[in-house]
């Protein structure tokens, strides 16, 4: 009988366990349950179904620890499962917070942050800033100096900013300031004038001119943080041809520096963000007023009521529910303005909420409830849609195909529930909203492989046309695959949408970020400059997935509804 030689692919990968597991060249020196979940890991390598247990293994090597532990998981970095790199960094973090930490951090700091993979490098850097202190000073500024991917370079920046105590880098960080890429300098300004203060004023003052808009917007909120920013640049900022320096502006006039003070230049500058030609730099001015908690900017997003439309018009109506508690004058400015005369003179916001994760004020829970009592506002699942730029994204992973009411073994599945109330809203929207649909699958194959498919190509008007057309495309759309988030709301930070409607049954299952924890730490960031309003429904599941899409929602600026039982 001749036996099936092992396939090419799977060789490799039992080599370089093999080598990875070999800690100076001694296989023996193991430890023997690092050996067993390593097994379990290659063994479950190719199976979509059970890539839980994979996970699992990782986590019990965190918690194992020690320096065999964290090698046997760099080979994790090139798995085309990807989900399964985050989960690497998770069990880093867990190995460097046990006892067996110092063996953990010499490996990281030595081995594998020069590896020649910068998802690595990354990963290291992001485990090593939330657990380490001053003790990896010098591995961490020869990683700042000679890192070339940007990702990894602005992973090594945050940790930096986040390490205990503060870190003596030896200008590191100043001198990568330069660097051409806009996403690393933003990261690297915001690090610099943590780690270096004062000291980093000149450098940062020179990144204002920096061809990127982001790392002009790093330096802007790193000048004001240190409160140097030079008063002429003011009108510079304000003059700037992209919305991400103007955003950093208006994001850090709450912290009422010199050039900036409130009362004073703060509040013509604030009116000024917030009639700004761009919709983002508005709802980035609008949050700025929520920070700077003060009665004065009740006037000002009053005056913006009848100025705006759509999503940004309900932000003003939002922030000022959330800083006032009144619930009742809508968008009606004259009604704001005469609750305000009479309110005025004893009124008392008392103390500003706290900020969430992402630096947010968030909008107050249930202000949308008076939009859908006596309102001629469009509705999707009794969700108001108040934008003008919609993208509506579906999880149509394998569970859409089971029974919409629960507990019944018959009747309409969630995806036809879906298809009929898509046709009833589409329908009802007006012509000049721009919208399309969006399917994002993970197939259950191996490799695994991605497709994003929508229905239009492109953002459309609501026309007739139009709408016939994404419904045919969506009453063709299959229950099947795996759901993933991330990945579509990412694809969609690229388009000009300033609202998306998340429908999903439950969590994601695949993805980038699998984990619903990690997906509220990560999009919020990626979307700090871009400002999409992410508004979820949930279909016939409660508990943490209710928890996780409510999050995701207050998180971003939208709205969550329960979408219930059919």
């Amino acid at each position: 009988m001749i036996r099936r030689l092992p396939h090419r692919r799977t060789l490799l990968v039992l080599l370089a366990w093999a080598v990875l597991l070999t800690p100076f060249g001694s296989a023996e020196a193991v430890d023997p349950k690092v050996k067993e979940l390593v097994k379990t890991i290659e063994e479950h390598e190719r199976d979509p179904f059970e890539q839980r247990k994979r996970e699992s293994a990782i986590r019990k090597l965190g918690r194992i620890g020690g320096m065999d532990a964290a090698r046997a998981l760099l080979p994790l970095f090139k798995d085309p499962f990807v989900h399964l790199a985050d989960h690497v960094v998770s069990a880093w973090i867990a190995m460097l917070r046990g006892q067996e930490a110092s063996a953990a951090q010499t490996f990281l700091t030595n081995r594998a942050l020069n590896d020649r993979n910068p998802a690595v490098r990354h990963g290291v850097a992001v485990a090593l800033g939330l657990t380490s202190g001053p003790e990896i000073e010098g591995p961490l500024r020869v990683a700042i100096g000679k890192e070339k991917d940007p990702r990894a370079l602005a992973a090594l920046a945050d940790a930096a900013a986040r390490m205990r105590g503060t870190p003596d880098l030896k200008g590191a960080l100043r001198k990568r300031l330069n660097t051409k890429d806009g996403h690393a300098a933003l990261h690297l300004a915001l690090a610099t004038a943590k780690v270096d203060g004062k000291t980093a004023v000149p450098d940062l003052v020179k990144l204002l001119k920096h061809r990127a808009p982001l790392a002009r917007a790093g330096a802007i909120y790193a000048l004001q943080t240190l409160d140097a920013l030079p008063a002429k640049a003011i009108d510079n900022v304000l003059a700037d041809k992209a919305p991400e320096p103007v955003m950093a502006l208006a994001e850090s006039i709450e912290l009422r520096t010199q050039v900036l003070p409130w009362p004073g230049r703060g509040q013509s500058v604030l009116e000024s963000l917030l009639a700004h030609r761009s919709w983002r730099v508005r709802a980035a001015a609008i949050q700025g007023a929520l920070r700077v908690w003060d009665p004065a900017i009740i006037e000002m997003l009053i005056a913006r009521l009848d100025q705006e439309e759509g999503r940004i018009q309900d932000d003003v109506r939002r922030a000022l529910e959330t800083y006032t508690g009144q619930s009742t004058q809508g968008t009606d400015p004259d009604l704001w303005r005469g609750w305000w005369r009479a309110r005025r003179p004893e009124f008392d916001a008392g103390e500003r909420p706290r900020k969430d994760e992402a630096g947010n004020i968030r909008f107050r829970e249930g202000t949308g409830k008076a939009d859908a009592e006596g309102s001629k506002t469009v509705a999707f699942f009794d969700l108001p849609l108040q934008s003008k730029r919609f993208a509506f994204v579906f999880d149509l992973s394998g569970s859409m195909k089971n029974v919409a009411k629960k507990g019944a073994a018959e009747g309409r599945t969630k995806l036809e529930v879906l298809q009929a109330e898509m046709e009833k809203t589409l329908k009802e929207l007006p012509d000049d909203t721009l919208f399309d649909l969006y399917v994002y699958r993970y197939w259950s194959s191996y490799p695994p492989k991605t497709k994003l498919t929508r229905a239009l190509g492109k953002m459309m008007p609501c026309t007739k046309q139009n709408v016939r057309k994404a419904l045919a495309w969506l009453g063709k759309q299959e229950a099947k695959g795996w759901g993933a988030f991330y990945e579509p709301l990412e694809v969609l930070l690229e388009d000009d949408v300033d609202s998306v409607v998340l429908l999903s049954d439950g969590s994601p299952s695949r993805g980038r970020y699998d984990r619903d924890f990690r997906i509220l730490q990560e999009f919020p960031r990626a979307n700090r400059f871009r400002r999409m309003a992410v508004n979820t429904i949930l279909v016939g599941t409660k508990g943490a997935d209710r928890k996780f899409m409510q999050e995701l929602a207050a998180a971003t600026g939208g709205r969550f509804k329960d979408a219930g039982d059919e």
